[in-house]
């Protein structure tokens, strides 16, 4: 027994031994001290991964410790707690998270790649400004477009590639002049004279620059805020266009809302794009004009038909006289249209740099556009640059920072050239011309000295002079720092209850300088004249500041049929601006063209201003099953703007979708039915005026009184001032077809906007002023809808696919109250010339309403008969006749003549070869009572449509874009068949009426006389077009190729923009303008130009 116990001692104490041995073993292999040191290996399927990031994290997910894998696949590093853990990540691979009980590790990595049998739940959701809600359960009309589909096209902003890809939203292009810009109009017109453009935002942001802008009339404003962003910086963009979805912007958002969203860096390697573009631009075809010699001709026939004399006899410069010294000058064929035009040529230059880690992402953009327009001397220079960070200071915690620097260099034309060549004499010449008729170095511009007859043309510069000499230069500098964090307060993933905190500030800070001048050479009234060697120069500085705080309360739910998610926001915006303009002239000749040299100040001015509001959000989100969903906000305003009583805005929205396809029994019926939703929705949106501190008096300096100084008030105080309010019913319908193959939504939609502002409200000059600065005056209503169908590889054939895309929309509006005064204040009175409208502002009719004469044609004769006498007399005469056509005869049984005007001092009886307007009611005197209503500048309907082919890696992409309905006022034509100056005319005039018996649909030409071409029907037009937006080819090498050579892609393209357009419209393009309270006149401004691009992509 006792040698039994002797041995289990002995063998007791050797196994506590080897115990102790081995527990001491173990805590030493599991490192629990701070500053050992753990190594290992991190590999993958094909071996050994270089380059991943193993690194320590602690119980907040922040990194504490890290190291990376060299070419072996080797790690170590010193641990700073065993109790936090190792995390092992690269791309492509699944990140293995381990707890930390070891020094030595094998890791292997799995391929992110490979996919298993897993129910993928994640859902798309909106990018927008607001709730991140699934696209799915949207209950608001807002459709969004990704910018993959404009990639590589030649677009200086992004506005140019929009047109007719949104149902409702119509952008019309200011003119083809560089910098110019487009006019854009979100469901129609809904305010008086106030803006009609869509609020931009960019990242949540809004450009926040001088409120006192007009953008309705500043269209380089509107066009230098679009400028600031590259295209290929864009990601996606996001239209809201109901009241519902444009709630959350409150009054900013009164006519609607365009939200871009900029690319940013992503977690991976990095990645290097590069991209090049080259664009050749040239102006389509116009009007045809006259020669020097028919322009000759014509001017002598101008002058001789209204007293039937010799009147030209005496104006050397069309009479072609050797003896006369200007005679080369005046001897031409000058086509002056042709010399301000030629080929222009853009070059855009995109480098990108974009990628990230564990710790952070970050992106980098680089572009330099370079353009000459397709005017002579036109070039415009944009480098953007645009720096993006996002830090991850732990999975709850993300700081970003964003840097955006846009600067502007615009040369432009110090008038419009071909709106000066259409009317500039064409037998004069470019350049100053020997003896020999030979063109020297110095261009010609007319002498003080011409016939009096001509004087009108010492005002019309020679517009290839103006363009080398006179300079009109613009300069901006916008930069644009933003400072983001985002914290997790509770929760941070799916499944969880989640309440996250976002805080940014964002500074505006833009500076805009314009100089011009105008050299003595080429002003013709001498040196006295103030347009002598005149300068300008006009500078604007504005610093916007906003601050924004968002809570987000995502509660989670153990039913997961319920969802709900919350946001409040409160953002605060001031800023401050200040400007200064200068004018001078008599400046000493020579090179000294700026402000600052001794000349004679003409003008001066300085300004500042200073603006601040303040507004309140909270919108709520709620699913059930995701078959019901409602959407609930309100904003609350608040604005410098106006006075004390009525500083607030309150801006409620609610909205409801029910997904229909949804439902069980839905299911069964339709399975091919795979989405069809209904939205309706009901929202209200503010506006306010441009002006800050109206409820106050401004006061400014006045005339002296016996060397004693004074001030007066500027304006009267508008302290009762209301928002202007527009509230939104619109019901919408999505559907899907075939797995979504067929795509589209319908919209219907009505608004009645009420307490309307109007800028400049007329009022007795008894008061002491002229106007009120705003005033709300009445109410409209606007009433719609909208189609859109969207195609997604709807036939497929091996390599071979097609998708489409159709829009349409339609817009109706009409005033349903407005004060009397406003509305006479509004409507003009006939005044009795040649080449004026009216336009009338009626109670339950639209804006945009156009009203002149109607035009029946050319009197062939001036003596009347039953029966034609060749070249004497016939039956088409200036005579009354009655509603029967039967001629009216006086109590003597003559023919009663027609007159213009009886009675008034512009009286005329018409003749031979003058216009034949319809005499309404048969009295025999073409009046005011006469006038009909003609049409509408208003379009029926607006939209487009694109067809998009791929083959393998080709890709044919063309979008169209139309109008249909419009009528627009040829003023240019108008213009140029009058014969009425001295101004050059189309060739349309050599069809005009020349002797008695004529038939033609041109009258006779009569300088400063005559009733011709008063505003009627015969100068207006129907607008309508088909235009191709652009038509694209590109080639994208397959990965395996570029890879091959050292490439992770290269694409190649070539496109087309605005090749033709399919109108009636006789001027060079019928895209001029929108209608509104005024109306739509062609002018003779730079067309559209039409463009050819070629582009490689390149990456890294």
């Amino acid at each position: 027994m006792n040698h039994l116990n002797k041995k289990y001692n002995s063998w007791s104490r050797r196994l506590r031994t080897a115990a102790t041995v081995a527990c001491l073993a173990a805590l030493t292999a599991q490192a629990q001290n701070a500053g050992d040191i753990v190594s290992g290996t991190v590999t993958d399927e094909q071996g050994p991964i270089v380059a991943a990031n193993v690194v320590e994290v602690d119980a907040s997910n922040r990194i504490v410790a890290y190291s990376t894998t060299d070419i072996n696949g080797n790690f170590s590093f010193k641990i700073v707690n065993p109790k936090d853990r190792i995390r092992v990540s690269f791309v492509g691979c699944k990140t293995k998270t381990l707890p930390i009980k070891g020094t030595t590790y094998n890791i292997e990595l799995q391929s992110a790649t490979s996919i298993g049998e897993v129910v993928v739940k994640a859902k798309q959701r909106s990018v927008g400004s607001g709730l991140a809600i699934p696209m799915d359960e949207i209950s608001t009309a807002q459709p969004t477009i990704t910018a993959n589909e404009f990639q590589g096209l030649g677009v200086t902003t992004i506005d140019e590639a929009l047109q007719g890809r949104i149902a409702g939203l119509d952008i019309v292009a200011n003119s083809g002049n560089l910098g110019a810009g487009t006019s854009m109009h979100l469901r129609g017109v809904s305010s008086v004279n106030m803006s009609s453009d869509p609020l931009i935002v960019v990242d949540g942001n809004v450009w926040q620059t001088d409120q006192n802008l007009d953008l309705s009339s500043a269209n380089d404003e509107k066009f230098a805020e679009l400028l600031n962003i590259n295209p290929d910086d864009i990601e996606s963009i996001s239209v809201l266009k109901d009241a519902a979805a444009t709630a959350i912007w409150g009054s900013q958002g009164a006519n609607g809302v365009i939200e871009i969203k900029t690319k940013r860096g992503a977690r991976g390697r990095t990645e290097v794009t590069y991209s090049y573009r080259l664009t050749g631009t040239y102006q389509p075809e116009g009007m045809k004009m006259l020669s020097g010699d028919q322009y000759t001709m014509l001017l002598k026939e101008e002058y001789f038909n209204p007293k039937l004399s010799d009147a030209s006899s005496n104006i050397r410069e069309i009479n072609y006289d050797p003896s006369f010294s200007e005679y080369e000058q005046y001897n031409n064929n000058t086509d002056w249209v042709k010399a301000v035009k030629r080929t222009g040529w853009q070059q855009k230059h995109y480098l990108s740099v974009s990628g990230g880690g564990e710790k952070a992402n970050f992106r980098i953009a680089l572009g330099y556009d370079k353009e000459t327009g397709s005017i002579i001397e036109q070039r415009l220079d944009r480098f953007t640059a645009r720096v993006s960070l996002d830090y991850f200071v732990s999975n709850r915690i993300k700081i970003s920072t964003n840097l955006l620097t846009t600067i502007t260099k615009n040369k432009r034309n110090y008038q419009d050239l071909l709106a000066i060549s259409y009317i500039r004499m064409p037998n004069l010449s470019i350049y100053e011309q020997d003896a020999e008729g030979h063109d020297t170095n110095n261009y010609y511009n007319m002498l003080p000295t011409v016939s009096g007859e001509l004087q009108d043309q010492l005002r019309q510069y020679n517009p290839v002079a103006l363009a080398h000499l006179a300079k009109n230069r613009a300069r901006s500098y916008n930069i644009e720092p933003e400072f983001k964090i985002n914290y997790e307060l509770l929760g941070t993933g799916e499944g969880q209850t989640r309440l996250s905190y976002e805080g940014k500030i964002v500074f505006n800070i833009f500076n805009n300088y314009t100089d011009t001048f105008l050299p003595s050479s080429l002003v013709a009234t001498g040196w006295t004249s103030s347009s002598a060697n005149r300068t300008t120069y006009n500078s604007s500085k504005s610093l916007g500041i906003t601050t924004t705080h968002t809570l987000t309360f995502v509660p989670s739910f153990r039913n997961k049929d319920h969802s709900l998610m919350m946001m409040a926001r409160a953002q605060m915006v001031k800023g401050t601006s200040n400007a200064q303009s200068t004018g001078e002239y008599g400046l000493p000749t020579g090179t000294i063209q700026g402000s600052g040299a001794e000349g004679i100040i003409n003008s001066f001015g300085t300004s500042s201003n200073e603006w601040r509001s303040i507004y309140f959000t909270f919108s709520a989100h709620y699913a059930y099953k995701g078959r019901y969903m409602a959407d609930f906000s309100v904003r609350r305003d608040g604005s410098t703007r106006f006075g004390e009583n009525q500083r607030w805005g309150n801006f409620p929205a609610f909205s409801v979708r029910w997904n229909v396809s949804r439902e069980p029994w839905f299911k069964k019926g339709l399975p091919w039915v795979s989405m069809l939703s209904l939205r309706p929705g009901f929202g209200i949106v503010g506006n306010q005026p441009g002006g800050d501190f109206l409820y106050l008096s401004k006061y400014s300096n006045g005339n002296g009184y016996l060397g004693s100084g004074s001030v007066y008030p500027q304006n009267i105080q508008l302290k009762n001032l209301k928002w202007e309010e527009k509230t939104t019913y619109n019901l919408g319908i999505d559907y899907g077809f075939f797995n979504d193959i067929i795509t589209g939504d319908f919209e219907v939609y009505q608004q009645n906007t009420k307490d309307l502002l109007m800028l400049n409200r007329g009022i007795p000059t008894s008061s002491g002023f002229t106007s009120f600065a705003y005033q709300n005056v009445g109410s409209m209503r606007n009433t719609g809808w909208e189609f859109n169908l969207n195609a997604n590889r709807f036939i497929k054939a091996g390599k071979l696919s097609f998708d489409a895309n159709i829009t349409i929309a339609n817009n109706k509006n009409r005033i349903t109250s407005m004060d009397e005064t406003v509305l006479k204040g509004l409507n003009s009175e006939f005044n009795h010339s040649n080449g004026s409208y009216l336009t009338r502002v009626e109670i339950n009719k639209p804006f945009g309403g156009i009203y002149g004469f109607r035009y029946k044609g050319v009197y062939a004769y001036s003596e009347y008969s039953e029966q034609e006498v060749k070249g004497i007399s016939g039956p088409n005469a200036p005579v009354v006749r009655d509603a029967n056509g039967q001629v009216v005869l006086d109590e003597r049984g003559r023919t009663k003549p027609m007159y213009f005007s009886y009675g008034a001092s512009s009286q005329y009886e018409f003749k031979g070869g003058d216009a034949i307007y319809e005499d309404v009611n048969h009295d025999g005197n073409i009046n005011e009572l006469d006038i009909v209503y003609l049409g509408s500048s208003l379009p029926k309907l607006t939209g487009g449509f694109g067809f998009k082919v791929h083959y393998g890696n080709w890709t044919l992409n063309s979008q169209f874009n139309f109008r249909y309905g419009n009528k627009i006022i040829n003023r240019a034509r108008m213009l140029a068949e009058n014969m009425y100056s001295n101004n050059n005319q189309s060739r349309a005039v050599d069809w005009r009426w020349r002797v008695e018996g004529d038939i033609t649909e041109i009258p006779r030409a009569l300088y400063q006389s005559g009733y011709n071409w008063l505003g009627s029907d015969r100068f207006i037009e129907n607008g309508s077009f088909i235009r191709l937006n652009y038509a694209q080819l590109s080639y994208s090498m397959p990965s395996k190729m570029a890879m091959s050579l050292g490439l992770r892609r290269l694409s190649f393209y070539v496109s087309a923009n605005n090749l033709f357009c399919l109108t009636k419209y006789s001027g060079a393009d019928p895209e001029v303008g929108y209608g509104g309270y005024g109306l739509v006149y062609d002018s003779a401004q730079t067309p559209r130009s039409r463009s050819f691009t070629g582009g490689i992509t390149i990456g890294f």
